[in-house]
């Protein structure tokens, strides 16, 4: 559709809109306004209606007053006198007075005389059953005196009527009877109240008294509205409907004057749109064909010589100008790219390396000829290029490059990739690809990419070759501190990561290194390591730490595969037998949890786990430190070097039944050789005494755990047991010492060693007393369970001893 069309069809859809909504608008508030001059008319008419009716009811009041207070109607009342109703009760009463009928009623509500001038007999019948009902329903009283006055309607009439009560001039008898009168709203009365209320006004008798009154009803037709409203009675009943049907002068008047205001009011806007329209196709739109004819023209032509003119000062004109300028630039700018597609031309052609312009949405691929040539391609079309590219980078890459392609980050347009692809020989080489993106979609995902290829398979190597240089420990061929660092890095980076880091420590290398050489020591990393990655799977990472350290990186791993791996690299080391004397290390393990997130966290804490293997390692030199307090303890007790072996190798045993991790089997261990260290601190009269203690002496031999607490404290290799060793004597009911603690407030591993302690004292030799047979150490295990010791432990002991053949042995 043309713009004038366009124009045409808006200022015709905006015509009809306005024109529509204006009349909407004006017929809605001149309708609004015509009928509330309607509504007020017809409330006016009512009140004229009713206003005319208490005119007659008061006048007719006034008449039953004068001839209910006189004389010779209250005498009349006693004796009924010919010459009263001659004088009065007579047809020309009726007309001077313009009543249609006159009752009196005596003091019981009966008709006492009746004057009914030309009543029919059927009607005079319903009449007086309607007066005396108005009787009925006031209830006679003697006393009073006033009058009342109102309506009745009866067969299709509306009465005036009045009752009044008939008494004597000065109004100071009792009432002997009442005086009722009444007329009936005749035509001429009608005429009058049509003509001054404006309408025509109809009465309707409506049954009983379930009719209140309400406001006026009212419907409407093109010509006429049609109102009803109930009216009270003298009953005070809401009996009688009045009707009433008016005329719509205004109504019908003010259609016609808006039809008429209409159809000029269409008539001087369809002018205005036509004039409109002449103006805009001379001054704008004859201006715009002008310019697309010209644009037009010199894509046809491709002659950017081409001006355009259009007289004026405005923005046409401008855009005239803007267009010539711009085809002008177009000419230079064409130019300049005809220039540098020549230079780019040159230079592909004088390397070997490759151009390539992705369309990800087409699936097809442009090609420079040198890298067709470099790699064979043997498509003729930009389809097949496509998808012979694709298969020609190595399967390794095909999920990476095409994430790389697909998942580039929006903020990201140029983009540098590495990876392999297969020339037509079956080489396989590295490329270094370097791109930006051309285009993207609604999504932010590129549609168009134009990159650089480039062959870096030497460089590759290279690299290659100095990454595992600087990576790899030269004695053990392992990964080394920079390598475990950067995995370290990596790691501690992603939140969600999960693994274990083990730390060994090869016992007896400075001996080695001292007394055989260092070739020899060399020999035994090599051997360690070598046992390393055999037993290890190839997921985790092993590496030279440092000198005779090593630490393994295991991801993704249960606690039970590490605990696993630990035992059989122990196994493996023991059993090394190139060396004059036996090889071991000293493994701990720490995990990765909500604790302790950061690597170099749980590398300490596996570190301190090893240094507390050591201190139960026969060849590691920091089992100085436990030989010295054993020596010591050994020297000034009684304990003997084998009961101290029999609680550390019975300790072990159960703690490992009971499904300890190794960390914890260390400390047991460890606590089972030293856990009445404090008796280093106890006189030798007390600890050597044959004879039952004192209250003083035993206070002081209980003193034992308090020292050993201080012993294990002071020691930074013992300090982890130092809990352990205060509470080793605590009983399980909480009547223990030196705190009192009870049940599981008791630490494990003092729970445990109070177990097997008791039972080697009881079945060995003491200078003090003599052995218990096993049986009695049962019995008496099983006594005290639950007093003295954990009746879990107990159990498992019990159960360790009966599959044990040799359980009281060391």
């Amino acid at each position: 559709m043309s713009v004038k069309m366009k124009t045409l069809f808006i200022f015709t859809v905006s015509f009809l809109l306005f024109v529509t909504v204006t009349i909407c608008i004006s017929y809605l508030v001149f309708l609004k306004f015509i009928v509330n001059i309607e509504d007020t008319g017809i409330n006016n008419s009512f009140r004229i209606f009713d206003s005319i009716l208490d005119r007659e009811e008061q006048g007719l009041k006034r008449t039953s007053l004068d001839w209910a207070h006189w004389d010779d109607t209250y005498n009349f009342m006693v004796d009924k006198n010919e010459g009263y109703i001659k004088s009065n009760l007579v047809d020309q009463s009726l007309q001077q007075l313009n009543l249609s009928f006159i009752i009196l009623l005596d003091k019981n509500n009966k008709i006492f005389y009746e004057l009914d001038g030309d009543i029919k007999d059927s009607e005079r019948d319903i009449l007086i059953d309607k007066i005396t009902n108005i009787r009925y329903k006031k209830f006679f009283n003697p006393d009073k005196i006033e009058a009342d006055s109102g309506t009745i309607y009866a067969y299709d009439k509306l009465f005036i009527v009045s009752e009044a009560p008939i008494t004597t001039s000065d109004e100071k008898a009792r009432s002997n009877g009442t005086l009722v009168m009444g007329r009936y709203v005749d035509k001429g009365l009608m005429s009058y109240i049509n003509k001054t209320c404006k309408a025509n006004i109809a009465f309707e008798g409506l049954p009983g008294n379930s009719h209140s009154l309400s406001e006026i009803s009212i419907s409407r037709s093109y010509d006429n509205i049609n109102t009803s409203r109930n009216t009270k009675d003298i009953n005070e009943e809401s009996s009688i409907l009045v009707s009433m049907s008016v005329e719509r002068y205004a109504h019908t008047l003010a259609i016609k004057y808006l039809k008429i205001f209409g159809l000029l009011y269409i008539a001087a806007l369809f002018m205005i749109l036509v004039l409109n329209n002449r103006i805009l196709d001379k001054y704008v739109l004859k201006r715009l064909k002008l310019l697309d004819d010209f644009i037009e023209r010199v894509r046809k032509t491709k002659d950017t010589s081409l001006r355009l003119i259009l007289a004026g000062d405005d923005e046409l004109s401008k855009i005239a100008d803007s267009t010539s300028n711009m085809v002008a630039e177009l000419a230079v700018a064409n130019n300049d790219v005809k220039e540098m597609d020549e230079r780019f031309r040159l230079i592909m052609e004088a390397t070997k390396d490759g151009y390539l312009d992705l369309d990800l949405v087409a699936n097809k691929l442009y090609l420079n000829k040198e890298w067709k040539q470099e790699l064979g391609y043997i498509s003729k079309d930009e389809s097949g290029l496509f998808y012979e590219h694709f298969s020609k980078i190595h399967p390794e890459f095909i999920e990476y490059l095409n994430n790389k392609y697909t998942n580039i980050d929006n903020n990201d347009e140029l983009f540098d990739i590495t990876y392999k692809m297969i020339k037509d020989t079956g080489e396989i080489i590295w490329v270094s690809e370097r791109g930006k993106i051309v285009s993207k979609d609604d999504c932010g995902k590129p549609t168009r990419i134009l990159s650089i290829v480039m062959d870096v398979t030497e460089r590759k190597r290279y690299e290659e070759k100095i990454l595992f240089l600087s990576y790899s420990d030269k004695l053990t061929g392992l990964s080394n501190r920079a390598y475990m660092e950067k995995q370290f890095e990596e790691i501690d980076k992603d939140k969600h990561s999960s693994y274990f880091i083990i730390m060994g420590d090869v016992n007896g290398l400075k001996l080695i290194n001292d007394a055989l050489g260092h070739r020899m020591g060399d020999k035994l990393i090599y051997n360690v390591s070598n046992e390393m990655r055999k037993i290890c799977d190839y997921k985790d990472v092993v590496s030279r730490w440092s000198g005779d350290e090593f630490i393994i990186l295991i991801k993704d791993r249960e606690k039970d595969y590490v605990e696993n791996l630990i035992t059989k690299i122990k196994e493996a080391c023991d059993n090394i037998k190139d060396f004059p004397i036996s090889i071991s290390i000293a493994l701990g393990y720490a995990e990765k949890d909500d604790e302790n997130k950061k690597s170099e966290v749980v590398m300490s804490i596996a570190e301190k786990r090893m240094y507390r293997n050591k201190l139960i390692e026969k060849k590691s030199t920091r089992n100085a430190i436990t030989s010295s307090l054993l020596r010591t303890l050994h020297e000034k007790h009684s304990e003997t070097e084998e009961h101290t072996m029999r609680i550390k190798n019975m300790s072990f045993k159960l703690g490992k039944r009971m499904g300890l991790p190794q960390d914890k089997l260390d400390e047991l261990e460890l606590l089972g050789l030293l856990h009445d260290i404090g008796k280093i601190g106890i006189p030798e009269q007390i600890l050597l005494k044959p004879a039952k203690l004192t209250a003083e002496e035993w206070v002081i031999m209980k003193s034992h755990t308090e020292i050993g607490y201080r012993i294990a404290k002071s020691t930074p290799e013992l300090s982890h047991i130092a809990d352990e060793v205060l509470s080793h004597h605590e009983r399980y009911d909480g009547t223990g010492y030196p705190n009192g603690l009870k049940g599981e407030d008791i630490p494990l591993l003092a729970r445990i060693i109070n177990v097997v302690d008791s039972f080697d004292v009881m079945t060995h030799k003491r200078e003090y007393k003599l052995a218990k047979d096993m049986n009695y150490a049962i019995e008496e295990l099983k006594r005290c369970s639950s007093t003295q010791f954990d009746p879990h432990i107990v159990a498992e002991f019990l159960e360790l001893l009966q599959e044990d053949n040799n359980c009281g042995q060391p």
